[in-house]
């Protein structure tokens, strides 16, 4: 792949990604910048493949990821696809759902649900990472969701309750479904669990301190989600820049002359793969 930085400068999600990226990336593309920042290089169909000039949006082939690069660096791309697809997945069901009139029924558990897949997804990411970086990933998080910042433990404590146990019980108010909020303490959120499992009549003798409107709780969740991975990936991509990754992607790519040609680390890069 020899090309030029300012051509690959031009690739970015919107025109070049694949159908859900060009679709999903809007929704994301303020609050999470970080995102597109890894694996530019691992995209394509093979080594052979020039990038003298930006591919243009009708070259699927930019799409795809390379089937000539390590087995690790191809897990690592599927897995930073995932946390992509699931969290835009979330953030698109929460839009509509959020669009609903008053007097319509929304399904919080749809939300909940594709935020924990993007928690797990989060999760088999640093897991890939770990292979392909050795002491890189020495500070991330192991065990989920219990060594993860908390909002990983709100949402996991919430998918619990709304999609493996009995239907939560939930109060309404003006068309509105209200939760059960969580305890301050993360320490509490196992009792406050049990409490709630089994027993509606609990939950209607709530006050209205103790209750959150669905819509107000997943974008809550969903924007310390997003907070923090965008702060991660920020850091990943700095310490991938003190490793000298040119040096590291010239030996796994195996392309001559590739490091003085393109960076790793271009601002507008992503991965994924074509949906067809």
């Amino acid at each position: 792949m020899v090309g030029s930085v300012e051509a690959l400068a031009q690739f970015n999600l919107r025109d070049h990604g694949d159908r859900h990226e060009q679709q999903r990336w809007p929704l994301l593309c303020d609050r999470f910048s970080q995102l597109r920042g890894l694996l530019a290089p691992v995209r394509g169909s093979s080594d052979k493949q020039s990038l003298s000039s930006c591919p243009s949006p009708e070259d699927t082939s930019w799409i795809r990821l390379r089937v000539d690069i390590p087995l690790v660096w191809y897990q690592l791309a599927v897995c930073h696809y995932s946390v992509f697809y699931q969290l835009s997945r979330a953030t698109a069901r929460r839009i509509e759902q959020s669009a609903a009139k008053p007097n319509q029924p929304t399904h919080p558990e749809d939300v909940i649900f594709l935020l924990q897949t993007c928690c797990e997804s989060v999760s088999e990411f640093y897991n890939a990472v770990r292979a392909v970086g050795g002491d890189l990933a020495n500070d991330l998080p192991r065990q989920l969701p219990h060594d993860f910042p908390v909002v990983f433990r709100k949402i996991d404590a919430y998918r619990n309750l709304l999609i493996h146990g009995p239907v939560l019980g939930r109060g309404e108010q003006h068309g509105e479904t209200l939760l059960p909020k969580l305890p301050e303490d993360p320490r509490d959120f196992p009792e406050w669990k049990e409490r709630s499992r089994f027993s509606w009549t609990e939950v209607e003798t709530l006050g209205t301190n103790d209750l959150v409107p669905a819509r107000v709780l997943l974008q809550e969740l969903e924007d310390e989600l997003v907070r923090y991975l965008d702060t991660t990936w920020a850091n990943l991509i700095r310490n991938l820049s003190r490793r000298d990754p040119h040096h590291r992607f010239k030996d796994f790519l195996r392309v001559p002359g590739y490091a003085e040609k393109i960076t790793v680390l271009q601002p507008n890069a992503a991965s994924g793969v074509s949906m067809k």
